[in-house]
């Protein structure tokens, strides 16, 4: 796991923006500075005008210095930067040996250096992996950006003047001398969904590379080009495995993927929050190693958001060197450096919990797997179930659903607990009005359409629509033999997971210099889950079937059976009690006047009904103060990103490697 970031100048350029060498390698340099934390054990630069190449490396694999990057192949025409792991390299050298192909190192990174000379474009459908890279072409003068299918791996990019500037993290883009300038269109979507979906950022031009795409970019800026080289590998038709096929299926996938992601040179760890998903994975760990392996969770003082327990139970059954400490997430000076190092707004407010986790696993390894993926894969969430309800829900008539069902759920009171009834009841009576598939999409939303409306005008209502039709466009590209459960689920894979989900995992765990690894969206247990047939992932009120019945014979009945709980924190309670303070010092008037997107009135009534129990408006109070922080962050600030690095490293240097002659093909 690394970062990357390259500077691209175009030829031909006539402008007041056209830059010196020197100063372009100042650049590049300060791009590297500000990714220390994502590779703390080395750092290397390729100058090789107009291309400057950089890479900062967490050591995983082949931790020697022949492992350095940016990597070369023989004839130095070719060099790679990458960002990831490719799990399946072993079975790609062989293949590559077979054809007379040579290696040098024990690196995944020279094998798909290799596989891309070797096999072109089509190496990408080869890899299992997670990965951005960059690859420049010293003959043709041109550079090939990809980003892995699901996204897991981060890639930005923006066009400034007469150069092309891409990095694993916004702050590497802004210390390359880009303005931070607020994009209206992606902040919009921020306050609707919670997130700003690629490839918007909150940042005006910056841009994310969709996942499952490259960017190809040659000498001048009208050959730069984005195409999708990825899509969900569904099977040609519906399979009809039997619940017991599916099950055995996807206990083998699930083995074999753990298996392959357990690659590793330094320590090794499991995230275990107690629930289905992240035990499956610690037991399919533990059947694959000889010795205890450790396992990660923490401890809230609130019970109802508390998983140690059920974690712990299943550390004891499985022998794990257990680590769980109780931490402080309510401290505000941890929303700080949460917001720092999501740089794109982000209101998922798991990120302060799993900031947490993330530091303390840290502390003792270097990488550690993890469970995201399950419920987007296998049907984990309750809202794929109210979806199902809102269309039985939109057979009464209208008057009864206007005259009777919204005032009776108006008068429910607001409730400092974990999904509590009155949020349950609200975001349904309001998000099945919209109807299939926008009533799924809702879901997701950190606030509704009225209260967008009386937030930030037309406007932000616009905006809000907008990004609900955005959500349900990946529905264009989905087969047509598709259930109703199924097309909510592409959906989600599609979008939510990207967006949110894997945006928390890659920002909090960098943060800190660790690696998590996904086994969930391995090729083959993608492949699998797509092709179980969707009565076994989900019915009624019972999701991920097929994965409970696989885990059945290995784990707790008490955990098998659990229902799921979520990696939340108690934000109702913290934002009336020990937020409180610093929310209404940062929801000011001044904030509003200096967005320009937030009313003052519409705010402070929002506030009011909070704290009188009128209403409870934490997820889009929360919201909002993630935006006044990031605001004042990264729009108001005039200071330079500044680097996190975990405290159990050395920072190494960067190394520059300078090529001054031409290549000749």
């Amino acid at each position: 796991m690394c970062g990357i970031a390259g500077i691209l100048q175009f030829d031909g350029y006539q402008g007041d923006s056209l830059r010196c060498d020197g100063s372009t390698e100042s650049d590049a340099l300060a791009m590297l500075h500000t990714l220390h934390h994502r590779g703390p054990d080395d750092g290397g630069l390729l100058i090789d005008a107009p291309m400057y190449l950089g890479h900062r490396r967490l050591s995983i694999l082949d931790c020697t210095p022949a492992g350095h990057q940016p990597m070369g192949d023989p004839t130095q025409r070719y060099w790679l930067s990458f960002n990831g792991e490719i799990y399946n390299h072993r079975k790609l050298r062989i293949q590559m040996e077979e054809a007379g192909v040579s290696f040098f190192t024990r690196s995944d990174t020279e094998v798909l250096l290799r596989a891309l000379l070797h096999w072109g474009n089509d190496a990408l459908r080869r890899l299992d992996g997670m990965f951005a890279f960059a690859l420049w072409d010293r003959g043709l003068k041109k550079l090939w950006l990809a980003r892995d299918g699901f996204g897991i791996k981060p890639l930005f990019y923006t066009i400034d003047g007469n150069r092309l500037v891409f990095g694993s993290e916004v702050k590497a883009i802004l210390a390359a001398g880009v303005r931070a300038r607020p994009n209206r269109a992606g902040l919009g979507m921020f306050l609707a969904l919670g997130y700003s979906a690629a490839p918007n950022t909150g940042f005006e031009g910056i841009q994310q590379l969709l996942p499952g795409h490259e960017l190809m970019a040659g000498r001048e800026q009208s050959t730069v080009e984005t195409r999708q080289w990825y899509r969900l590998p569904y099977p040609a038709a519906p399979e009809h495995w039997s619940r017991q096929e599916s099950a055995d299926r996807l206990r083998t996938a699930l083995e074999s993927s753990v298996h392959s992601q357990m690659q590793s040179d330094v320590p090794l760890g499991g995230l275990l929050s107690g629930g289905l998903d992240s035990s499956a994975v610690v037991r399919c760990m533990a059947m694959n190693s000889d010795r205890p392996i450790d396992s990660f969770t923490i401890a809230f003082e609130e019970s109802s958001f508390d998983e140690s327990l059920p974690a712990a139970s299943v550390a004891q059954f499985f022998a794990t060197r257990h680590h769980c400490p109780k931490v402080n997430v309510s401290d505000f000076e941890v929303l700080n450096g949460v917001v720092e190092h999501a740089e794109d707004p982000i209101a998922d407010n798991s990120l302060v919990a799993f900031w947490s986790l993330c530091r303390e696993t840290a502390s003792h390894v270097t990488v550690a797997l993890g469970g995201d993926g399950a419920d987007e894969l296998l049907a984990g969430y309750a809202t794929y179930r109210a979806t199902q309800l809102a269309s039985a829900y939109r057979w009464l008539p209208f008057g009864i659903r206007r005259g009777v069902f919204q005032p009776i759920v108006g008068w429910l009171p607001a409730s400092d607990s974990k999904y509590s009834l009155a949020m349950f009841a609200r975001r349904f009576v309001t998000g099945a009005e919209h109807g299939w598939p926008l009533d799924h999409c809702s879901w997701r939303t950190m606030l509704d359409s009225a209260t967008a409306g009386q937030l930030g005008g037309q406007e932000l209502q616009e905006q809000w629509n907008a990004a609900l039709r955005l959500y349900s466009q990946p529905l264009s590209e989905a087969p047509d033999w598709l259930s109703p459960l199924e097309q909510q689920l592409h959906l989600d894979l599609c979008f939510h997971l990207p967006n949110d989900m894997l945006v928390k995992v890659d920002r909090m765990s960098m943060a800190h210099s660790l690696e998590v690894r996904v086994p969930y969206l391995g090729n083959e247990v993608v492949e699998t889950c797509l092709a179980i047939p969707s009565q076994w992932k989900r019915r009624g009120a019972k999701g991920k079937i097929v994965l409970r019945d696989s885990m059945r014979p290995f784990l707790p009945h008490r955990i098998v059976d659990r229902k799921k709980a979520g990696f939340v924190i108690p934000i109702e309670a913290w934002l009336r009690g020990a937020w409180r303070e610093p929310l209404l010092e940062t929801l000011t008037p001044d904030f509003c006047e200096a967005t320009q997107m937030i009313r003052p009135e519409a705010l402070q009534s929002l506030l009011s009904e909070h704290y009188s129990k009128q209403r409870d408006h934490s997820y889009t109070l929360f919201t909002l103060l993630i935006f006044a922080l990031w605001w004042r962050t990264w729009i108001e600030s005039t200071r330079s990103p500044r680097p996190y690095a975990s405290s159990q490293h050395n920072i190494a240097p960067t190394r520059i490697t300078r090529l001054t002659s031409e290549f000749s093909r």
